[in-house]
């Protein structure tokens, strides 16, 4: 993550971030180019507008020394999030929520241009965005109270979202800037955090696995050829029997998704969807008929 500063020490944007696919398709050279003339244009205005800070009061190493994942005064990002967790709880103010940090813009329908941070490259029907009436080629000036130079601005501006109710966001269009709020409800935040090492305690094993159907076999007991469909091996771990699960049962789908992927994809499914301690639905086949069956996924 790179911050922009001015010579007080006042950040104008922030550059990085990253999804659960990988560190890197986030970012550009062309995309960290186009952040850095756009910081130079505000630094150049009269007016200038700075981010937000989170109102805490600064950190340092040694204020959290002791902390897991300390190797000779050094620490990783996800060990200072794995301390600052264990200090949380610890104090008992800790909740589920703060596993879903800085959200991706797509969580409200936004999906922006990677060499160009803060333009919108395509708004997902009947989302937040979409009703608030963003476009593609739109140019995100603001969002949350957070200028918005680059896709780690609109993380972090995403980041500070209530759980439920509105934030602004201000957009540019042509010449025109465009003023709405984008409604927030349900579990827009939820993010796959399967690849963060800070909560990676927390992301579930499906302990379901067997041998895909082919194709043929499929379209034998109604199923589309790409459809999700594998035998349960003989092996059935205790988290899977005591949701009812038996050898050769079908597993077709969780939670009234039927997705189209393999064995390997569904267990990524799980990891990337829920927590240990939640409840989900498999779906399976067994002896020609469908049940629905309850599974609570464990450590």
């Amino acid at each position: 993550m790179v911050f922009f500063l001015n010579a007080e020490g006042k950040i104008y944007a922030r550059y990085g971030g990253r999804d659960s696919e990988n560190a890197d398709n986030r970012q550009s050279l062309a995309g960290l180019f186009y952040t850095m003339n756009s910081v130079l244009q505000m630094h150049e205005r009269d007016e200038k507008v700075f981010a937000p800070t989170s109102g805490q009061t600064p950190k340092y190493l040694r204020d959290i020394t002791g902390g897991k994942g300390m190797v000779r005064g050094c620490m990783h990002c996800h060990n200072i999030k794995e301390t600052i967790h264990d200090s949380l709880q610890k104090a008992g103010k800790w909740h589920l929520d703060m596993v879903y940090r800085y959200p991706l813009p797509e969580n409200v329908g936004v999906t922006l241009h990677v060499d160009q941070g803060n333009v919108v490259r395509a708004i997902k029907d009947k989302s937040p965005a979409s009703v608030a009436g963003l476009r593609p080629a739109d140019i995100v000036r603001k969002l949350n109270g957070v200028p918005i130079h680059s896709f780690g601005d609109a993380q972090y501006a995403l980041d500070r979202a209530p759980k439920t109710g509105t934030i602004d966001i201000a957009w540019q269009r042509r010449e025109e800037i465009h003023e709405a709020k984008l409604t927030l409800e349900g579990t827009w935040r939820k993010t796959d955090v399967s690849w963060r090492g800070s909560v990676r305690y927390l992301v579930p094993y499906a302990r379901l696995y067997g041998i895909d159907m082919t194709g043929d076999e499929k379209k034998a007991i109604g199923l589309s050829p790409k459809q999700l469909a594998f035998r349960q091996k003989d092996n059935v771990p205790k988290q899977a029997q005591e949701a009812g699960i038996r050898p050769g049962d079908i597993i077709i789908g969780i939670d009234e998704q039927f997705l189209e992927t393999d064995v390997d994809g569904f267990l990524r499914h799980v990891r990337g969807n829920y927590l240990i301690g939640d409840k989900a639905k498999i779906h399976i086949i067994r002896d020609g008929k469908r049940m629905d069956l309850t599974m609570v996924f464990l450590p």
